[in-house]
């Protein structure tokens, strides 16, 4: 059925001065409203992944190139081809096969815009309808790509586009980032936290390799600097403050405790590893003392512990092991006075909560999981400003199966956070270690390069709009590109993370000089 003459004339007027990417074909059972082809014109370029449109009357039609494919008449008959071979000769001499050669874009409906409204698929476009590059202004708009969002890079194929991603959508409804190792994970993270700070939004790093103390010093990469002129991006540092466990502080960074009684009986029986019937009676020791109201060290906690093994009969043996592993805390060195979340909180300032020293693996999930109670409790109070925590190497503080305090910390974060406006951003190389109820969780995902299909596999069922294509394509991603979908961004986004401002801090140390 042909559509109205006075449908024909285009929504965006400028598309009849634009030069079309190809024509639609009728290729099996398309065009339809779901799908379409279209032959791709001579000396043109067209990417997987980019976005394209098609005029349709007054509504404009919005689709993703999933697949390109390149066929020519002379190499269809292998017969032929195989004539060839075992002469010597070739095709290409002998007959003109560049023309007959052409290319195939299949293409995705990703919806309809008409009179500035999103509309689901519900129009199908027609054979001989003249595709375009979509329009920097309408895609921006399709894809709600805010103009004073956080600017990520840009987009792959649609590069005009800047990918701005709502800084409120991103933090409310929490980030993953994920990517193998040496993908650009840490460094897109940095990119992140860059524009938060430059939005004077604060921002706690749990990280433990001590990779983010260089937010402090602008990038001195001169390759980098170089390539950051396309993204329009000049070095900077930011305001970066370190806080160490007492005793592993360096460089001036900030020495930091925590108070025993911020630790509940499960966090105390996991860092001093005790067994089940050990931890019941820690647990009605730690019950009595919280009823009373009594906040606790290690000598009222080992009194307590005693009363309850006599009240609750426990044998003698259970007691001293119980008392000997509460005695061994005081070795750790990492109680004090605690801290004041509203010292660590503040606008516009890279907190680092530094746990890359030497210590036991136990002990790092205690002090990053008493870290996320605290500032969790004080959103809740309004004592803090909003923030985002990021939680580097996610999957060591939440791992799938083992119930760690840091994990518990972050479900919670992960559950509520949004309604208190307390966002987190897991980061992990190891997805099929990190905790499924977090990672569900988690609105919008940054994707750069996985390689395990065992990953992969545990990550499929939580990228919300990103097609089999697009997993297909994970393994295959340079470094630095990523694929960003989910709550943020409307579709997904083959997205070129852009240049950082200031140094980054996780390359490593180069062994060959």
């Amino acid at each position: 059925m042909q559509r109205k003459s006075s449908e024909n004339q285009p929504l965006n007027p400028e598309s009849k001065n634009r030069t079309g990417l190809g024509v639609i074909i009728v290729e099996g059972n398309t065009p339809n409203h779901l799908n379409f082809n279209f032959q791709i014109a001579e000396e043109t370029e067209v990417k997987v992944g980019e976005y394209v449109e098609v005029p349709l009357g007054f509504s404009v039609l919005i689709g993703r190139v999933s697949h390109i494919q390149t066929y020519n008449e002379y190499y269809t008959d292998p017969e032929f081809v195989k004539y060839h071979i075992t002469r010597g000769l070739s095709v290409d001499a002998r007959f003109p096969t560049r023309s007959g050669r052409w290319r195939i874009a299949r293409v995705k409906t990703a919806g309809l815009i008409r009179n500035g409204r999103m509309l689901p698929p519900e129009d199908a476009p027609e054979p001989g309808d003249l595709v375009y590059r979509a329009d920097t202004g309408l895609l921006t708009h399709f894809l709600g790509l805010p103009s004073d969002g956080l600017y990520i890079g840009l987009m792959r194929g649609n590069n005009a586009v800047k990918v701005l991603l709502d800084p409120d959508k991103l933090v409310r409804h929490h980030v993953a980032v994920l990517g193998a190792t040496g993908s650009g994970k840490s460094y897109a993270v940095g990119v992140l936290i860059e524009e938060l700070l430059e939005k004077n939004f604060p921002v706690l790093v749990i990280d433990p390799h001590g990779e983010y103390g260089t937010f402090r010093q602008p990038n001195k990469n001169l390759e980098e600097n170089e390539r950051g002129q396309e993204f329009d991006i000049m070095p900077k540092g930011y305001r970066a403050v370190n806080y160490y466990p007492r005793g592993l502080g360096k460089n001036g960074g900030n020495e930091l405790t925590i108070r025993m009684s911020d630790l509940d009986a499960y966090a105390i029986s996991e860092i001093c590893g005790m067994s089940d019937v050990q931890s019941d009676l820690l647990f009605l020791a730690v019950k009595k003392l919280w009823e009373e109201k009594h906040a606790y060290n290690t000598e009222n906690l080992t009194e307590a512990v005693g009363k309850a093994a006599e009240e609750w009969k426990f044998q003698k043996n259970t007691l001293l092991s119980t008392v000997r592993r509460i005695t061994v805390l005081r070795e750790l060195g990492i109680f004090g006075e605690g801290f004041d979340t509203s010292d660590i909180v503040k606008p516009g300032v890279l907190s680092i909560l530094d746990l890359s020293e030497d210590m036991d693996e136990r002990v790092r999930r205690i002090i990053a999981g008493v870290m996320l109670q605290k500032i969790f409790q004080d959103r809740k109070k309004d004592l803090i400003p909003p923030a985002l925590v990021v939680v580097e190497e996610s999957h060591r503080f939440a791992p799938q199966g083992t119930n760690t305090y840091s994990r518990r910390q972050m479900r919670k974060i992960a559950r509520e956070g949004r309604k208190f406006g307390l966002g987190l951003c897991v980061t992990s190389q190891r997805i099929v270690g990190l905790d499924k109820d977090i990672l569900s969780q988690c609105g919008t995902k940054i994707i750069l390069r996985i390689e395990g299909n065992y990953d992969l596999d545990y990550l499929k069922p939580y990228l919300d709009h990103a097609s089999t294509d697009d997993i297909e394509r994970i393994p295959l991603l340079p470094n630095g590109i990523a694929i960003t979908s989910g709550v943020a961004t409307q579709h997904p986004i083959v997205t070129e993370i852009r240049t950082r401002r200031t140094q980054h801090g996780g390359t490593g140390t180069k062994l060959i000089h």
